[in-house]
């Protein structure tokens, strides 16, 4: 006897096997942690960007499986979409504000609003201070940014980071689900005589 847990079972073995292909071999959120892509903040990203990719396939199977094939269509492109621009934004945003010290290779976030010492010390230079400018405060962003500008910055990432992933999940999920769908074999109602 069947499940309706047994149709996502089938999407999430579908699921894994279609990530290790894109990712060439491990999940694509540990892929990117392994190249340093990954927000330096929470240290747990890496979990929690799974633990939200389950949740994101749990809906798509739960509203996609009986979707049409313009539906899912539609899914699929603003799926694409929102991935390509959330993970624009973020990488746009890694690259802007995060640092990494040269002696330990540990990743910090910076923030976007200097303290009062930053601005008298660099002046027109802050918010934008380079490496240099970190190794004068011994690489602590706290010396040079606002405790809320750093915080806001780390959850700006880590929402542009999960909504990539997210969407990411949609995409391929929505796409795993209807190719499902389309293997089953069409119930044949009685003749009626």
């Amino acid at each position: 006897m069947t499940t309706g847990l047994d149709g996502f079972k089938e999407l999430l073995k579908e699921f894994r096997e279609l990530g290790l292909w894109a990712a060439g071999g491990a999940t694509v959120p540990f892929a990117a942690h392994l190249v340093s892509l990954s927000p330096p903040w929470p240290k747990g990203i890496v979990v929690v960007t799974s633990v939200v990719e389950l949740i994101a396939l749990v809906f798509v199977y739960q509203f996609v499986k009986s979707g049409r094939r313009r539906t899912v269509n539609r899914i699929l492109m603003v799926g694409a979409l929102a991935m390509t621009v959330a993970g624009m934004v973020y990488l746009l945003g890694n690259s802007i504000y995060t640092f990494e010290v040269p002696t330990t290779k540990e990743r910090f976030v910076k923030g976007f609003v200097c303290t009062e010492n930053a601005q008298l010390v660099f002046k027109e230079r802050c918010p934008a201070l380079d490496l240099d400018d970190l190794a004068t405060a011994n690489y602590e962003a706290e010396r040079l940014w606002t405790p809320e500008s750093i915080a806001m910055t780390r959850v700006g990432l880590v929402f542009f980071w999960l909504v990539a992933f997210v969407a990411l999940s949609v995409t391929i999920g929505s796409f795993v689900v209807y190719q499902a769908q389309l293997r089953k074999p069409l119930r044949r109602t009685p003749a009626v005589s």
